[in-house]
């Protein structure tokens, strides 16, 4: 039994009905609804911008990241994290280094790993902290002398890889990996030139990693402790956005791969076999902007999300893709003059969630069943997006109001 304490005083049942397309529609015996949103402490997961650092285990232990201005020259900012055993009770938030943009994970046992640009602004580089369960966050350590928003994954075991390039495509895409009760590994070079990384790792510790270069879409495969294989090109950026918008990918435990991009002109998509064979690009849109994301479950069912680019405004659309099979026309899920989309997730069990920001500022999600297909979104609370997981049983979605969370599956 879960001891997730957060859904004693988040999670509220209701029932749903899926509207089925491209995947046969099931509808649950028991759905969820969103709960009220609640606000972590003061200073927890504050950003100046971008998303701040979330994450969970099916335990009910927490980290959350973010980094505040607080100072002026050089180093003027300092990254904060805040943790807690049962999502109620919070401590810090505790300044672990200075530097921005955190990203965080957190292993089965509780043992969190916290990892950021830190350095001068003349001399950026990347470092890290560890938080034992039930103590304090260690000394930060460099992992590379060369600069770059982080992204971080971690296996059911706990062992951790980071990946991260800086935004003008100027220097080399980096990783390394942190075995459970071990050190930081030398850092590995995926590519000499890029930016926008990012990555997805499996409970078994498989990883991927995705980055754009001059011109093309990469993509590196392998083990959180074994290394990458070469990397691949898996498409074209088609121009726009430079590094800005990473990719996304997201990878399931049979090492079935789907990875979606936005560029200037349009929106694209691919997947990749347990075999490891990749697909040709799907184009899902011209005038891609807004946002894009997408999941993956456990059979291999996908989803993407996406934002277009209109006179209105970035509506929301979506596509599904059964196991096997090819990518459904995209659907609208938001009203025209929306704002683009939050976040896409998904679990192994075939729950997917998508969620985008009103014309007015509200953050929306729609959840879909396992089996299930579209059908329309719930307001949660006031925005802005900040960040959706799905971990167990439950699904936490961060905005400006607050922490609200439903029971899934």
């Amino acid at each position: 039994m879960s001891r997730f304490t957060l859904s004693k005083w988040l999670a509220v049942s209701t029932g749903l009905i899926a509207l089925g397309i491209g995947i046969p529609v099931v509808t649950p015996a028991q759905a969820s609804q969103w709960s009220p949103p609640v606000k972590p402490p003061a200073g927890c997961g504050s950003t100046p911008s971008g998303v701040p650092g979330l994450a969970l285990n099916t335990a009910g232990d927490w980290v959350i990241a973010g980094y505040f201005q607080s100072g002026t020259g050089l180093q003027a900012f300092s990254v904060e994290v805040c943790t807690s055993s049962d999502g109620v009770t919070w401590s810090g938030p505790s300044t672990i280094g200075l530097g921005v943009a955190p990203a965080v994970a957190i292993a089965p046992d509780g043992r969190a790993v916290a990892i950021w640009q830190g350095g001068l602004a003349t001399a950026p580089n990347v470092q890290a902290s560890v938080r034992l369960p039930g103590g304090s966050w260690s000394d930060p350590v460099i992992v590379s002398p060369h600069s770059g928003h982080p992204v971080i994954g971690m296996d059911g075991s706990g062992n951790a890889v980071a990946a991260w390039a800086p935004l003008n495509l100027t220097q080399p895409v980096e990783t390394a990996s942190l075995p459970a009760g071990g050190n930081w590994t030398a850092v590995h070079t995926l590519a000499a030139q890029g930016g926008g990384v990012n990555l997805a790792t499996n409970s078994v510790g498989g990883v991927i990693a995705t980055w754009r270069s001059a011109g093309f879409i990469e993509a590196a495969s392998g083990t959180i402790l074994g290394g990458f294989a070469a990397p691949v090109i898996v498409g074209s950026t088609y121009g726009g956005l430079s590094a800005l918008t990473a990719p996304r990918v997201a990878l399931n435990d049979a090492g079935a791969v789907s990875l979606a991009w936005q560029g200037g002109t349009r929106d694209r998509v691919v997947t990749r076999t347990v075999g490891g064979t990749w697909s040709t690009p799907t184009q899902l849109s011209a005038n891609g902007a807004g946002g894009i994301g997408t999941a993956i479950d456990g059979a291999g069912n996908a989803i993407v999300a996406f934002a277009q680019l209109q006179q209105t405004g970035t509506p929301t659309y979506a596509s599904l893709r059964p196991a096997g099979g090819t990518w459904g026309a995209p659907t609208l899920l938001s009203a025209l003059d929306d704002k683009g989309v939050g976040g896409v997730v998904g679990d192994a069990a075939g729950t997917f969630i998508v969620t985008w920001t009103t014309s007015t500022g509200t953050v929306e999600a729609l959840t879909i069943p396992p089996g299930g297909g579209f059908g329309p979104g719930t307001a949660v609370s006031s925005g802005p997006f900040m960040n959706l997981k799905i971990v167990g049983d439950h699904a936490v979605l961060w905005t400006g109001a607050g922490i609200s969370s439903e029971t899934v599956n």
